[in-house]
């Protein structure tokens, strides 16, 4: 074995970690901000929406967290360097956001963004070489 072939294994391995970090870490966002919304009909959690590319912008009849959170898992690419994004395009949602249930007083994104380093962390620490 060559040097050059060390470097081009141990760019491989770093290149694959950071992917899985990645992908783990959206998994993680996108599933907890889902499981923070609060459910009367499970309508909203229905409707979170993943994309990659371009945010979705329209509602889907769909209830509960898991069909989204199945979408999300299917939809996050394997390998870094794509926006994926997650929309909620129902008319309440930023309701929701600002506290109008009393289930999810501190709503949903803002909460699980600001784990967001923590979020990274965990998944950094499952991805160790």
């Amino acid at each position: 074995m060559s040097f050059e072939d060390d470097i081009r294994r141990a760019s491989a391995n770093i290149t694959a970690r950071h992917d899985a970090i990645v992908r783990g870490t959206t998994i993680a966002l996108f599933n907890a901000v889902i499981m923070d919304t609060p459910v009367d009909t499970g309508r909203a959690r229905g409707n979170w929406q993943t994309t990659v590319g371009q945010p979705a912008t329209d509602q889907i009849e769909r209830e509960g967290a898991s069909a989204s959170m199945a979408e999300a898992e299917a939809k996050i690419p394997k390998g870094a360097g794509q926006e994926t994004m997650l929309a909620n395009n129902l008319p309440y949602i930023e309701e929701l956001e600002n506290g109008s249930s009393k289930k999810a007083p501190q709503g949903m994104m803002r909460r699980n963004v600001e784990r967001f380093q923590k979020l990274i962390d965990e998944q950094a620490r499952k991805n160790r070489a």
